[in-house]
């Protein structure tokens, strides 16, 4: 049997099942609609299988970036920020994606799909992460933050060698 095409289908539907087009379409979008859409952690949803969707949620980073570096906030808040606001940039992502029910959820769960979709398409190639730049006085910090651990770490060592000398006497 070759590929099936969508009349296929609406013959299959109406001729076997007594099933209209109508109610067939609607079973067919609810299917494709609710089961696995966002993904989940280990899973990636199916509305990345559309490019425009991913073009779509990087320009939201795009936004999310923009409004967190402008207000100082992090992600999360920012994130929550514009959900409040009901900011252009969520509704559009939610239109794209045809899912207005998005914008429905509590923001701690739109925050969590928000990380989960960044980390996976990050992974995916589609995301490029941002490299940190450090100023000089980040850097040294941290190298002063190093040499105390080490500092420490050789003092334990020192200890360590000490209580064993003991113990062999």
């Amino acid at each position: 049997m070759g590929k099936l095409s969508w009349n296929d289908l609406r013959l299959i539907y109406e001729g076997q099942f007594g099933v209209t087009a109508d109610e067939a379409n609607k079973w067919i979008a609810k299917e494709l609609f609710t089961k696995n859409w966002y993904g989940t952690q280990k899973q990636i949803g199916r509305m990345w299988e559309d490019i425009e969707n991913c073009i779509s949620f990087s320009e939201l980073v795009i936004e999310v970036e923009k409004f967190q570096k402008k207000k100082v906030l992090k992600q999360e808040v920012a994130i929550e920020v514009m959900l409040e606001e009901k900011h252009i940039a969520w509704t559009k992502f939610a239109s794209d994606i045809k899912s207005p029910k998005l914008l429905k959820l509590k923001p701690h769960s739109i925050n969590n799909y928000y990380g989960m979709w960044k980390k996976q398409l990050l992974e995916a190639g589609f995301l490029i992460k941002k490299e940190q730049t450090y100023s000089q006085k980040q850097v040294v910090k941290a190298q002063l933050k190093q040499e105390k651990k080490d500092r420490k770490l050789d003092l334990v060592i020192e200890l360590t060698k000490k209580i064993k000398a003991n113990r062999g006497k």
